[in-house]
Formats: C-alpha cells, structure tokens, sequence
C-alpha cells in the first residue's frame, strides 16, 4: 500500500501524458503536416489521404433540378476491399468502381496553373456563385469542396476552379474534363444482377424459341456444366454444348449499360419493338429473387443498341449493345452438344478403353494416364509415351462428334448396345475451382456399340444421351497401341527426293531433279507446260517431313478410301550420306476418304492407317505447273491491245516519256491508266493451273471477256530445257484471255489463258482488275464457288 502511494502520482502523470498524446494524435489528423504541405503545394487539396475518404458527393448543374450522386464507402468484403455505393435520386446502387477510381486519382493529382488573387476572386463573376460541378469528399475529421466554375481566359478552355478554404484557381480545359463526370456514371454499369458462377439455371424465351438450362451434376467451369432442364424437347438432362453456352455467359458479361433511361422511356421504345429475348436467371441462393431481363425495342440515339429493361430483382432500363442479342436468340438446336466427350484437351488426366471378348480378337484394354505435360500407358504395358502423341490420341477422342443424338426411349438392343463392344472412361479435372458440392473430378464413360449400316451407337452415361455417328469416325474412340506411335510418319531432308509422282483419277504428274536442283517437268507433256520450282519443293519438304495428325487403325481393310485411293503420292530418294547406309531409297503417301480437315492416309501398301494433314494434301492436288507464264518486264514491252467482249480495243504504247494511251485526250489520266497496266503485267502471276488442254465452258474464255495482246519490243529466246516459262511465240508477241470469276483455294479469281500454253490458270482478281478497268470491262464477276 505504501509502494502504491509512492508511485501514485508518477502513474497519474504517466496516464495524464498519454491522454494529452491520443488527443493531440485526434486533434492533428485534421491538420498538415509541413513537409506534406511541401510536397503538395502545386496540387489543389494541400492534404491526400485515400485511406480515410469515406464520402465523395458530386453535384452537376442541369437545366432542371442539379444532378447528385453521393457515394459511401462499404466495409471491407470477402477480397479485402471496400467497395463504393452511390446514391441517386434517392436510390442506391452499386458503384462503378473504375470511374470512381478514375475521378479519386483525378483529384489526388489536380494541379492548378495559376491562383487568382482575392481581388480578383468575385464568385460571381467567376461563376462560381453557380458552379456547373460540386465535388465534397469526406477524408478522416477533414471536409474537402471544390466547385467548378465558367471559363478563364487563359490557356484556352481553361475552367476557375475554388477550393475551400484554399482560394481560386485557375485549371486547365484537360483538368476540367476529367472532373466533368456526370453523376449517372458514377453507377455501375453492369446490368446482370447475377455472377455465372451464382446461377443454378436459366431460361431464354423469344426469338429462338423457349430454351430451359439447369446446372448438372457433373459441374464443370463456366458453360460445360449445364444440361437440358426437365421438360424440355431435346431431352431432360441432355447435355449443352460447353462452347454454346459460354458465348451466352460471355454475352451477359457484355451487356453493360451504356447509358440508363427512365423507365417510361424505356418502356416505349421496348414497346415499338417488343422484346426480343425474356432471359430468366435463376440463383443458387433459394432465398434470392429470379433475375428478369428483357431485351428488345431501338434504343432512342444509339441506332446499334437495344433497350434492356431489368424486371427482377431490381428495376432498372438502359441501353446495351445489340451484338449482346446474337448469342441469346440461337436456336435450341444449337445448344445440343454433339460431342462425346465434353472435357477439353487441358483438363483430361486419364482415358481408359476396355473393348469386351465379342470374337473381336479377345478381350483387351489401353489406359493413358497424364502427370503434368506428359504423357504413360499404364496398359496394355508400363512405358512413357511422347508428348505429342498423347495429345493426338486425346484429342481424336474430343474431336468425335455425333450426327445427331437419338431420342432416349430408342431401343438399346436394337442399336447394339445391351452389349457394347466396348467402354471407353475420361476423367479430367476442371481447371477452375469446383461449386460448392460439386465434383472435384468429372467422369464420362461412353459405351460404345457395333457397326451397323455405316453407323456406330454410342451411349453417354454421363446424361444417357445416345449419339449416332459415322463408321470411320468410330475408330478414334477405339484406340490400339498403333495410336501410340510416334506422329513422324517420314523424316528425310527434301534434297534427298530425286523424282516426284503424283497421280489422281485422269491425271499423272512426274517431275526429276535437275543437277543444279531445279524441277523438271516430265509428265503431262504439252505446249508451253513447265515445272513450278517453289510448288514441287513445297510438296516435297512436307512429304519428307510428313507427321500424322493421329494414328487410326493397323490395317485399312476395306475401309477409309484406301482401297481405291484419291492420290497417290511417290518419291525417289537419293543415298543418305555416310558409309553403309541403309535408308529407304521410296517413299510413297496413299490419300483415301476424309477425316474431318486432314484424310486418312497411309504410307505404302498395307501400311497402318493414319490421318495426313491438310497442308500436305492440298499442296499434293496442285497442278505444279509454273505461275509466272503471264507476266512481262515493262522493258519489254512495245505495245499493249486490250480487246474486251463489247466494246472498242484499247492500246497503250511505250516511249522515251513511259506508257501512254494511244489517242487519248486527256494525257494525264491515260498515262495513269497506262502505267496501271504495265504495273498489272509486271505483277501477273496465277494463283496456280486449274485444268490442262482446252478451255471448258464455266472457265468463260470461249470468248473471253477480255484479251490482251502484248507485243514484245525485242523477240526473246526459248527458255532452256526444263527452264523457267514457256517459250514466247515467233513474232515477239503473245495474247492472254481473261474469262469468268470464280474462287481458288479461298481467293477470288478469273480464269486465264496464254496462247502457247496449254492450260487455264486462275488468276486473283485484285492482279486483274487495273487490266479490266483500263479497258472499260465490268468488274469481275462473284466468285461461283470454290475449287
């Protein structure tokens, strides 16, 4: 007791400074410090600190009643954050957190360009007495106000900005506009009340019909995990197609308001056109409201928006993109998913085929499981398989899709499945974090049925939807241990080829090597025909490097087109360099049916079935006839006649002074004209031959619609053997046709002939048309269809 009175009073004094302290620390947070009134002497507000702003009301002048947002800040949330909520007209909404983000580090960094003097600061005169925009932030015990006011003299659109407490000041045009936020904006844009994430189903009634979605049991991010809801034509429980159904979460995603209506507004223009689409979202929560949306109406100023007017659970109606309608009117139909297997390629972990003892050769079973980027066959034998080959067979496997899905009540006995020959199982594992109750692995198993009819039945356990598909595209959901070969079907340098053939129904094509590596033509002889160098040395690095897009069968049987192939491909190879080499001195591609982009394919007689890329076929299709068969040097050029159908000739001579129109009255838009077609001949290389011998009747050269007659200044002498083009006809002059439009291997074309050569090429439209335009002809006609 004694020691306590001792100490009594040093502890009083203790207690009395530490008081003094949290009062002095209270009272001090409303003031500035010297060194932040320093460091902020050019900003507007001497004090900046984020932490504490609470409250920002923005106020803008309107020709009726001011506009006022006032924004307050929420506690922090789930992620840490506080986020703002405005109040307009008495409504509070979201804020949009961006804009009042943008409008805070405005404000932080405003800086004036000058200070008015006090003399000179006359509310009224400024406009200031009336500002058009009140900005008041709430930041710890300090109140914040800055108004905006009329217009400076000086920078121009510079603005008089006061600061209370602080003076008037004057700002720039730039400062001032990026304060100028109308109160409307400070709301959030977004439109949709409910995250994908938050949703156990939806509905879309209107254009494309009524459209009923539930979540799915097997889960799955963002659109793979909806299905059919019950009731619904396609069939309860049926599967939708992940990719579908992600446009259409996509599209809510987008459909931010562009700029809010008033209701009666709103409710007009929905009633000039109606809506367009009813979308119905329906939450998880059980105790949230059902989101109503409904889109539809022209909105007023904005020619590429639609109204959007919000129902439930909330009121509201703006303007949205009308690119926001296109994935929300598809037709049912196109929400089927047709797939077998619905998870992607990055998410499949194991794939397990067990094919049953049906007199097929005994029961058998291959399981390919994956660690990361790798790929081990767990059976039929323990051993790791390449990277790119475990992608392939997978991705086969995904890449099957059904002609159509049978309905449910179909007789499994009937199709071959009371006894599939054969099950195949995926697992894979979503990449993004599972729902709560949802699966954290997802498990398909597909049971796989006999031929029949061309046809192959197959049930998806998943949602017992039975898929119908064609034969050859069974075999990707069959896979053997041939599937697991390396992808590299030939690997030799393309220097190595001596001699190139390449034969389709009607047509033979050989080519050799010359000594200094060129390519000669051997067959088809012809007039005026010659190898194209660059297409035989494309067609000859694929072939040497050629790789399959998967493995399908160890034999072809009688199946996938092999039996009488569409192109056959062979190549002499030259010894491999080295002692005692062995390589193979052949090689030979047999093109069969197709098999989705690429055909099946394989490597000599009896080989096993693979699938050749497209690239190789489409370069092996070609006629390698050389391009350049059309195009002229200007040097050597005397005189152009362009003759069209209908119509007087036109001719373009050379001089000292360049090309010009003979007999033209206005010489410089004919020395234009003129340079134009020497340009166009310079340029004139074909996109390739198309046919041999004569014209057929679509090619539209009997007669053409325009020829060009070319007479050459200096007669030119044959090319070499196996050179480069045809030999130019005695004379010195040569004639071109140009007949019909039509496209090649994607690119608008005309067909074309040159006399001397026996074979109609295509030629792009865009090389053609100064030729066209320079003889007064109609611009090339629509293309009729690829070939």
């Amino acid at each position: 007791m004694r020691s306590l009175r001792r100490h009594a009073t040093t502890l009083i004094l203790v207690a009395l400074a530490a008081a003094a302290a949290v009062a002095l620390l209270v009272l001090d947070r409303g003031s500035v410090s010297t060194d932040e009134a320093e460091r902020r002497r050019k900003n507007l507000f001497e004090a900046w600190r984020p932490d504490e702003i609470t409250e920002l009301t923005v106020t803008m002048a309107s020709p009726g009643a001011p506009q006022t947002a006032r924004l307050t800040r929420g506690e922090v949330n789930d992620a840490g954050q506080r986020p703002w909520n405005v109040e307009i007209d008495g409504q509070r909404y979201l804020a949009d957190e961006p804009t009042v983000d943008q409008l805070l580090g405005t404000l932080e960094f405003a800086t004036a360009e000058r200070r008015v003097s006090a003399e000179a600061a006359d509310a009224a005169v400024l406009g200031l007495a009336s500002p058009r925009l009140t900005i008041a932030l709430a930041m710890g015990p300090r109140r914040e106000r800055l108004l905006l006011g009329g217009s400076a003299p000086t920078p121009p659109g510079a603005v008089y900005a006061e600061v209370a407490g602080r003076g008037v000041f004057v700002i720039t045009k730039q400062l001032a506009a990026a304060l100028d936020i109308p109160p409307d904006r400070l709301r959030s844009r977004s439109f949709v009340p409910y995250l994908a994430s938050e949703l156990s189903g939806l509905t879309l009634d209107g254009d494309g019909g009524p459209r009923r979605f539930s979540r799915a049991p097997w889960g799955g991010g963002r659109g793979a995990g909806f299905r059919f809801a019950e009731g619904s034509p396609e069939g309860s429980g049926v599967r939708v197609s992940a990719e579908v159904m992600d446009r259409v979460l996509s599209a809510l995603g987008r459909l931010q308001a562009e700029g809010f209506l008033p209701e009666e507004v709103a409710q007009q223009a929905a009633a000039s056109g109606g809506p367009r689409v009813t979308l119905t979202l329906l939450p998880s929560d059980p105790s949230a409201k059902p989101g109503v949306i409904e889109l539809g109406g022209a909105c007023p100023d904005r020619p590429d928006h639609v109204v959007a007017v919000r129902r439930e659970p909330t009121r509201a109606a703006a303007c949205v993109h009308e690119s926001a309608l296109d994935p929300l009117t598809e037709d049912a139909s196109r929400f089927v998913d047709l797939a077998l297997v619905g998870a992607p390629l990055d998410e499949v972990a194991e794939v397990k085929l067990a094919v049953g003892d049906r007199g097929e050769g005994g029961a058998r079973s291959l399981e390919l499981a994956r660690a990361g980027s790798e790929w081990h066959l767990r059976a039929p034998e323990d051993r790791p398989v390449p990277t790119e080959t475990g992608r392939a067979l997978v991705q086969a496997i995904l890449d099957v899709r059904a002609t159509r899905l049978l309905p449910t009540a179909s007789d499994p006995r009937a199709l071959g499945l009371d006894l599939p020959r054969a099950s195949l199982r995926v697992l894979s594992t979503p990449a993004e974090s599972p729902r709560e109750g949802e699966p954290q692995e997802r498990i398909e198993t597909l049971e796989i049925g006999a031929e029949q009819a061309g046809v192959v039945h197959v049930r998806r356990l998943e949602d017992g939807a039975i898929a119908e598909i064609p034969a050859a595209a069974a075999g990707a959901l069959l896979p053997s241990e041939v599937s697991l070969r390396s992808m590299q079907v030939f690997d030799f340098p393309p220097d190595r080829i001596s001699a190139l053939r390449v034969e389709r129904p009607g047509l033979v094509q050989r080519l050799r090597r010359t000594g200094d590596g060129a390519w000669q033509l051997v067959e088809p002889s012809g007039e005026g025909l010659a190898a194209d160098n660059a297409l035989a040395e494309e067609l000859a690095e694929l072939l040497g490097g050629l790789k399959a897009e998967r493995w399908v069968a160890p034999d072809p049987g009688q199946g996938y087109g092999l039996a009488a192939p569409r192109l056959v491909v062979e190549a002499e190879l030259s010894p491999a360099p080295g002692p005692g080499d062995a390589a193979a001195r052949a090689a030979r591609v047999e093109i069969g049916a197709r098999a989705g982009a690429g055909s099946f394919a394989r490597a000599g007689h009896g080989a096993a079935v693979f699938v050749a890329p497209p690239a190789f076929e489409a370069a092996a299709g070609r006629l390698l006839l050389r391009r350049d068969v059309f195009a002229v040097a200007p040097e050597d050029i005397a005189r152009v006649t362009l003759t069209p159908a209908s119509g007087k000739p036109v001719v373009i001579e050379a001089s000292p002074g360049g090309f010009t129109v003979a007999g033209a009255a206005d010489l410089a838009s004919a020395t234009s004209a003129a340079a134009g077609v020497r340009d166009a001949l310079a340029d004139l290389r074909a996109e390739g031959a198309v046919a041999l011998g004569k014209p057929e009747q679509h090619h539209g050269l009997t007669p053409p619609r325009l020829r060009i007659a070319v007479d050459l200044a200096r007669p030119a002498a044959a090319p070499a053997e196996g050179g480069a083009g045809a030999a130019r006809p005695p004379g010195g002059s040569f004639t071109i046709a140009i007949g019909a439009g039509d496209a090649f291997r994607g690119t608008n074309v005309v067909y074309a002939r040159r006399d001397g050569v026996n074979a109609v090429y295509a030629i792009a439209q865009s090389r053609v048309r100064p030729l066209l335009e320079a003889a007064g002809v109609a611009a090339a006609a629509a293309p009729a269809g690829p070939r």
